[in-house]
């Protein structure tokens, strides 16, 4: 896959689709930095630590049975996976499947203003190892 738009991600929450419902995705994943410079050195040096991760959903809300509201809200407090692609199209190597279990530590079922699309946003931390699949 080369360059493209982000019109067709795949996006799902312990299997339930939330593509249209969604308005952006953001899947973060980075290493703590160590630092293991020694003396007589001149510049410092450092490696790879422990793996994190989070996921940002900015959902278009919705309170329909089996949307938004209903799919999040009984999952408070407990783990969910989150399944993004880059479009909907068949797992391969260049259109990978990452899969994260989440804690689902908040939900803010209201975050509007007065004529403003009703959204919700949510960021939930990774537990356990993010994976990249290709088939």
């Amino acid at each position: 896959m080369a360059k493209y738009a982000a019109t067709d991600h795949t996006i799902t929450v312990n299997g339930s689709a939330f593509s249209t419902a969604l308005q952006s995705v953001e899947l973060m994943v980075e290493a703590a930095e160590l630092e293991t410079t020694g003396f007589g050195t001149t510049f410092r040096e450092r490696i790879g630590g422990l793996k994190t991760g989070s996921v940002t959903l900015n959902f278009f809300q919705d309170f329909a049975a089996g949307q938004v509201d209903a799919t999040i809200w009984p999952l408070i407090g407990s783990n969910a996976t989150v399944v993004v692609k880059p479009t909907s199209g068949t797992t391969t190597a260049t259109n990978p499947a990452f899969t994260a279990v989440c804690l689902v530590t908040q939900y803010n079922p209201f975050s509007s203003s007065v004529g403003d699309i009703a959204t919700t946003s949510v960021t939930w931390p990774t537990t356990g190892t993010v994976t990249r699949g290709t088939a």
